[in-house]
């Protein structure tokens, strides 16, 4: 896992559905740090066939008066988080 990378890039998503100029500017900001250090980057390898597994959690906020809910995803690689 790339912690220097994935705190920056969770909250970029955040912004997905309404970016802007600036979210474009420290997208390719991150993307130019990633190609600066390839030694540092992430590898899959070819196995033939991948392990995908997800697993979700869901509930009403405490209150299903007002139909607010949350939701936990989730997602693994083989045996790698993903999300």
């Amino acid at each position: 896992m790339r912690p220097d990378i994935t705190f920056v890039v969770g909250v970029l998503s955040t912004f997905m559905h309404q970016h802007r100029e600036a979210h474009l500017s420290a997208s390719l900001r991150i993307l130019t740090y990633l190609k600066s250090c390839p030694r540092k980057s992430l590898g899959y390898r070819k196995h033939g066939h991948a392990y995908i597994s997800e697993y979700s959690d869901s509930d009403y906020t405490g209150d299903r008066g007002n139909r607010k809910s949350t939701v936990d995803i989730v997602s693994s690689l083989e045996k790698n988080l993903v999300t």
